[in-house]
């Protein structure tokens, strides 16, 4: 979609979001469920109030040309149907979807419903791919690109389609989510791979590297880790790792859930062999989209494990033959729903208008104050790395007088929705920040920790 196709998009927010008068009828039916943010009933009213009078790239562009920054990141957040009495720190766990994005998914759904088809137009599905390609890298190509449910089909993918035997090595952390750990002990208990832990190190980020060459065997085949733990918003560097990995001659994967948006990087250039991401948090995709990155030249080294129509570049199963497609689209199979996608496009869209950048030194400004400020409340621990170029803009963290879920409950009781971690046993609370945020809430958070920590105002 060019910026003209983006504009028209956008202008069809200008009187109310596509769909909502559905939305409206669903909120008058649904009865909320106490005490969570977001609820049906609760949304119909933020988006009437929300939507914006004018394409959101012309308020933007004049946003940004009066210099006045505030306005401008209110656009943005004039953007969601996030419950305003709420305070959502938990993009890194649960994305929204902009209006836009929403607008595109239920006019895409709604053309599916009226001439339903099995498969997809190939230019615009193939267009999406290139708009992904762009966020991922300058050098990234919509062939090394696969879509996927999200991060944790891609993750199985991956463990599932390498030639692992009984033995093999596979060296992952202590900090990663339950769909890597879940793939390998699945993997172990199938054919009896061995899995070699490591505690990241939060103190030095190239320490990390040598916590991995000291795990290195004869028999490692596979260093699979997040680009950014899902625990503590901990960046790898992934640059070294990689170069490690191709000097022993071991397979390098990434669980990217967290990263792309999050985080600038150019997704060929880190050196990674595969890498897997759900399009749902940070990029503000919906729920159930996710790619799979495989670099080029690896493709007949990950084998898929399911296949169906699209997988194939042709079969015959009177001739017994069966050639795979010769790109990433062989890790795609069966009926998509292609209005996922299409929507996935115009979140890529409104990435490209705000621009990445932008987005970086937005959340990243928030997440280091919030960091340098949770340091002076007595009692807090800190658990993001200590080196700024490895944090992110999730932060870590945990109290010696309360456990998590008094946190949690804390938190919730003052509207605040952030996320607990039982991941390595840190018993620990998340927080993300985006372009949903702002100072404001960054107070908001600082203050409920105080009251927690009997910090007097």
């Amino acid at each position: 979609m060019n910026r003209k196709e983006f504009l028209k998009m956008t202008a069809g927010l200008a009187g109310g979001v596509a769909g909502l008068p559905l939305m409206r009828k669903l909120a008058g039916a649904a009865t909320a469920e106490p005490g969570l943010p977001g609820t049906v009933g609760a949304i119909s009213a933020a988006a009437a109030a929300r939507t914006t009078s004018a394409p959101l790239e012309t308020l933007l562009a004049q946003a940004a040309a009066a210099g006045d920054d505030d306005h401008f990141w209110k656009l943005v957040r004039g953007q969601f149907l996030l419950d305003p009495g709420w305070i959502y720190l938990n993009f890194g766990g649960l994305g929204s979807c902009p209006l836009p994005v929403l607008n595109r998914l239920i006019e895409c759904t709604q053309a599916e419903e009226r001439a339903p088809s099995a498969g997809h137009d190939e230019k615009p599905w193939q267009d999406v791919k290139e708009k992904l390609a762009r966020a991922l890298g300058q050098t990234c190509r919509k062939e090394d690109l696969g879509f996927i449910g999200g991060a944790t089909e891609g993750v199985s993918v991956i463990v599932n389609g390498l030639a692992l035997k009984e033995g093999d090595e596979v060296i992952t952390t202590t900090h990663e989510h339950v769909a890597v750990h879940s793939a390998l002990l699945n993997r172990m208990q199938r054919n009896g791979i061995a899995i070699r832990l490591f505690e990241p190190d939060i103190v030095s980020g190239l320490g990390n590297v040598d916590r991995i060459a000291k795990l290195i065997t004869p028999r490692t085949r596979l260093i699979f880790i997040s680009h950014v733990t899902c625990t503590t918003g901990q960046l790898f560097p992934v640059k070294e790792i990689a170069a490690l990995a191709r000097s022993k001659n071991v397979w390098f994967a990434l669980d990217g859930a967290q990263a792309p948006i999050c985080v600038p990087f150019d997704i060929a250039e880190t050196g990674v062999d595969f890498y897997t991401c759900s399009t749902h948090k940070w990029m503000m995709g919906p729920k159930r989209t996710g790619f799979i990155y495989v670099r080029p030249g690896m493709l007949d080294t990950l084998r898929p494990q399911t296949v169906g129509g699209g997988s194939s570049e042709r079969y015959d199963a009177a001739k017994g033959e069966f050639v795979f497609h010769p790109t990433a689209q062989r890790y795609e199979s069966g009926t998509q729903n292609d209005a996922l996608f299409y929507a996935l496009g115009a979140a890529c869209d409104f990435v490209e208008t705000i621009g990445a950048d932008r987005i970086w030194r937005h959340n990243r400004s928030l997440a280091e104050r919030f960091y340098q400020e949770l340091g002076q409340i007595p009692g807090v621990e800190r658990l993001s790395p200590e080196e700024e170029a490895y944090r992110t803009a999730m932060i870590g963290f945990r109290m010696k007088s309360h456990a998590h879920t008094q946190i949690g409950e804390h938190m919730a009781k003052d509207k605040i929705r952030v996320r607990p971690v039982t991941e390595g046993g840190l018993n620990s609370i998340r927080v993300s920040f985006h372009i949903n945020n702002h100072n404001g809430d960054v107070t908001a958070i600082l203050d409920s920790l105080q009251k927690l920590a009997g910090v007097k105002p």
